[in-house]
């Protein structure tokens, strides 16, 4: 994909945690880190970052964890990437170009411009909540710590 791990993985615990909500506990890092097949440090690093965009909430101690604040699913994929630099991703060249221009396109301008629009589609103009009940993005498809939270979504 042309995003960053850091989105990436946003998108997936996002999408992880929804799945889990509402909760009646908070979810260890460590487990969800373990459940997505993610590296534990890096995907602490992005909840650090979704904390404090107000997208999750967290607590420290034996029973801590995190989990979403109310109201994120009226955020965008968009503004999802943006906290970690990715929206840019979406509008330069594909090639990474300087000069790349309808006057002077690179060799696949014209495919990236409508996969670009579709693409910016998605990310800009359906937010979370609505992209969840329409399963546009895959979800996860295997939960593995059993907790009988989850389904497979295949």
């Amino acid at each position: 994909m042309i995003l960053s791990r850091s989105s990436e993985y946003a998108i997936r615990l996002i999408f992880y945690l929804k799945e889990r909500q509402p909760l009646d506990r908070l979810v260890r890092i460590k487990d969800i880190a373990q459940d997505l097949n993610v590296p534990y440090n890096q995907l602490a690093k992005v909840a650090n970052a979704l904390k404090s965009e107000n997208v999750l909430t967290s607590l420290t101690g034996p029973s801590g964890g995190i989990a979403l604040v109310s109201g994120v699913d009226t955020l965008t994929l968009l503004d999802v990437i943006a906290i970690f630099g990715d929206e840019r991703v979406l509008e330069g060249c594909i090639l990474g170009l300087s000069e790349c221009s309808e006057e002077n396109p690179c060799p696949i301008h014209s495919s990236w411009k409508r996969a670009r629009g579709e693409i910016m589609d998605i990310f800009s103009n359906k937010n979370l909540g609505k992209l969840k009940k329409e399963q546009v993005l895959p979800i996860i498809t295997h939960y593995g710590n059993g907790d009988g939270l989850a389904t497979d979504h295949q």
